[in-house]
């Protein structure tokens, strides 16, 4: 296996990229070129690596690398979010542990990867990473979401939402809300700022920040064959929005928020359902034939600290999947212990945070 780094790609290379992601059951749209800027605005220094096998590609990764807050010239992690990409599972393992062993990462503490492999594939994956000394850093041995099936009509969607959610969608239709499709990176800020207000922070999750939003919107969001933002409004008052992006026939339900302040205006409706739909309807016209709703439980009760964010979900009854873990490779221990530590203790703090916020919801 042969592998080359870039910090960019021609134009030739990325044509190259894209073919062979199109050609990959494992492919996510976090692992496309067009995500290099997003990962810039984030603070990442981008690595485009590509494998070869006698002259043709088995395998990318895009990697984000993160300066280490410890020693100034070295980089803490190198991250392949949804990457890398491979369609066999021994290859992926191989080529992780060759981009660790390039010259372009002699400075990297530790290599994570989150590809999306999904149930038995998952198993797999996991079997082939463990052998080649990867482990598990996820708090539990998978992440837990849910495929919605998208072969199939529209009517035939909307008949399996619950009871609640197709008694909202009947209401909300009859009324005056409408639903945009945003193309201005304005529109997008207003979302941004109502997600950030309402989901990530009372979450003790990291808000948004303009700079990401805004490169997601000039690579992603504004490439109707790439990604989408929905919003709902009644008259001039923002309901909602819901954000997807796509791979070649799975789309993500990547960000999605409610204002319930505004729901009062529409007789306090949930607008969840109208939103989904639209983001369903788009991505059966880009061709897709399942929707991740990134981050699913089939089971969930209000004690759990993700309730408010995984809840409604079960509105549109989504097929229960396990995905891989996080996996991490260790290239200098050492570093790699000293880098963990303060994330470990923000990990410690904010697991009791929610467990606080969960004990003050139950009373």
């Amino acid at each position: 296996m042969d592998v080359e780094c870039y910090d960019d790609l021609t134009g030739e290379q990325i044509h190259e990229w894209r073919e062979f992601l199109a050609g990959c059951q494992h492919q996510h749209p976090r692992q496309d070129p067009r995500f290099a800027d997003v990962e810039r605005a984030l603070g990442g220094t981008v690595i485009f690596a590509i494998a070869r096998q006698q002259g043709q590609i088995c395998a990318v990764g895009l990697f984000s690398l993160y300066r280490s807050k410890l020693v100034a010239s070295r980089y803490s992690v190198a991250l392949a979010l949804s990457g890398p990409i491979c369609n066999d599972a021994e290859t992926l393992a191989e080529f992780v542990v060759a981009v660790s062993d390039h010259p372009r990462f002699a400075k990297v503490d530790a290599i994570k990867v989150t590809p999306y492999w999904l149930d038995g594939d998952a198993d797999r994956v996991h079997q082939q990473f463990t052998r080649a000394g990867l482990a598990i850093t996820d708090p539990g041995p998978h992440r837990d979401t849910g495929l919605i099936d998208l072969d199939r009509s529209v009517e035939e969607l909307r008949s399996s939402f619950s009871r609640s959610a197709r008694r909202n969608l009947r209401n909300i239709e009859a009324s005056d809300v409408e639903i945009r499709q945003e193309t201005s990176p304005d529109e997008i800020g207003i979302f941004f700022d109502t997600l950030n207000a309402l989901v990530l922070r009372p979450n003790n999750l990291t808000p948004v920040t303009r700079p990401e939003y805004e490169a997601g919107f000039r690579n992603v969001y504004n490439n109707p064959e790439a990604g989408v933002l929905f919003t709902a409004y009644y008259k001039d008052t923002f309901l909602g929005g819901f954000l997807l992006y796509r791979s070649r026939i799975t789309a993500f339900a990547r960000r999605f928020v409610a204002d319930p302040a505004a729901a009062s205006l529409i007789g306090n409706q949930r607008i969840a359902p109208l939103l989904w739909l639209r983001g369903m309807k788009w991505a059966i016209e880009q061709g897709c034939t399942n929707l991740d709703v990134e981050g699913y439980l089939p089971d969930i009760d209000r004690s759990h600290p993700d309730f408010a964010v995984l809840e409604y979900k079960t509105y549109f009854r989504p097929r229960h999947v396990r995905r891989v873990a996080e996996h991490t490779l260790v290239n200098h221990r050492l570093f790699h212990q000293a880098n963990v530590v303060p994330s470990q203790l923000k990990r410690v703090a904010r697991r009791g945070v929610r467990a606080a916020q969960a004990l003050t919801r139950t009373g």
